[in-house]
């Protein structure tokens, strides 16, 4: 993910969404990732989870806060190589 600095203001608070399989360990794996690279992450308090209406899939909503542009793009390299990653907005 290319960041264009200048359309960035830092800390930036947002949110990431990712989606995968609900049969997948997609929640532990994004934990995993976020609690990585950032260091004031709990999931307990900064992430929820919707089903699909089928329930074949499930997103997940990650409230975070980006202190710098390495960090974006560290994070967004890290959930694209994720296997149980299917989408990451």
């Amino acid at each position: 993910m290319a960041i264009q600095e200048h359309l960035w203001e830092f800390p930036h608070a947002m949110q990431l969404k990712v989606m995968g399989a609900a049969d997948a360990p997609l929640e532990e794996a994004l934990i995993e990732i976020l609690s990585n690279h950032l260091e004031d992450f709990e999931a307990e308090a900064h992430l929820t989870s919707k089903p699909s209406s089928k329930g074949t899939f499930v997103s997940f909503t990650a409230q975070v806060v980006m202190r710098h542009r390495g960090q974006v793009e560290a994070i967004y390299k890290a959930l694209n190589e994720c296997p149980h990653v299917k989408m990451t907005i």
